[in-house]
């Protein structure tokens, strides 16, 4: 993959950033953002749920919408850390300042990236809508659904996860605004 695209340090970053203030991994937080999304994913499968394009829709506008706004925010970000490096030694809060700054731009940086593959979620899932594999086993006739059973559990994920994220980049937000 091309280094110029490669988004993994991003995600590892927020990864890091789910962890107590005393940097120690917070099992709380993992189940939060990966267990309940993926949870709710399962549920919506287990129920049968498909997105219609209404849903898919409202999806798209809410990805692009927010990815908007989460880039305004990151400028935001970088204002306040450049504010920030100038109190450097007045301040006697700058370390814990520079550690919230330092999380909120991955947590920012992630959600528009997961904004951006919702986006892409939602169209695959629509250029998939009706789209039934079916596979002799052993005699039997199995049919896959991608849209249904593939897509549709992951865009769920996604969505969840990302309003998680969102909730804790306010929160985060407040914090370093109120300080």
């Amino acid at each position: 993959m091309s280094s110029k695209i490669n988004v993994a340090d991003i995600v590892l970053g927020h990864i890091a950033t789910l962890a107590d203030p005393a940097g120690k991994r917070s099992v709380m937080d993992y189940v939060t953002f990966f267990a309940v999304p993926g949870l709710v994913a399962a549920l919506g499968c287990m129920a049968g749920y498909n997105l219609n394009k209404d849903v898919s829709s409202m999806l798209v506008n809410f990805g692009a919408i927010f990815t908007a706004l989460l880039l305004s925010v990151l400028v935001l970000v970088y204002d306040q850390e450049s504010k920030l490096n100038l109190a450097k030694g007045a301040d006697p809060l700058y370390n814990p300042k520079k550690q919230l700054l330092k999380q909120l731009y991955y947590n920012i940086c992630f959600s528009i990236i997961s904004s951006i593959v919702l986006v892409g979620l939602c169209f695959t899932h629509s250029v998939l809508t009706g789209l039934v594999n079916c596979v002799d086993v052993m005699g039997s006739t199995v049919c896959i659904n991608y849209a249904k059973y593939i897509f549709t559990p992951l865009v769920i994920f996604v969505t969840a996860n990302l309003m998680l994220t969102i909730i804790m980049i306010v929160k985060r937000m407040h914090a370093m605004l109120t300080i």
